[in-house]
């Protein structure tokens, strides 16, 4: 499988997990998000190992990390305060983070 492919495929992932939590935001589906995110990270990170890149597309890649690393401290803060699976876990964007990039993988098409 391509590095593409896998990240392509865990973006996938992780929007589908979106869209499950975003009809019933609890932790337990908060959690699928979470590991569909971890996915999505290892793969960028590969990706900067691996590929030779633009400056352009390496730019989105830092900027996806860094919106990830923003959305992980923020999982992180919330989570301390579950008790149960289906506790309400809802996320604000925080103040000045880079926005999820919505047209990722069609912007770092060559």
């Amino acid at each position: 499988m391509s590095d593409y492919t896998a990240l392509t495929n865990n973006i996938e992932r992780s929007e589908a997990a979106y869209h499950i939590y975003s009809e019933h935001p609890n932790y337990h589906h908060a959690l699928h998000i979470f590991h569909a995110n971890e996915k999505v990270y290892t793969c960028l990170n590969h990706l900067l190992e691996l590929e030779v890149m633009t400056k352009e597309i390496s730019t989105k890649v830092f900027d996806y990390l860094f919106h990830l690393e923003d959305w992980f401290l923020q999982f992180s803060a919330l989570e301390k305060e579950v008790e149960n699976i289906e506790d309400r876990f809802s996320f604000d964007s925080l103040k000045n983070s880079i926005p999820y990039p919505s047209n990722f993988l069609e912007s770092i098409k060559e």
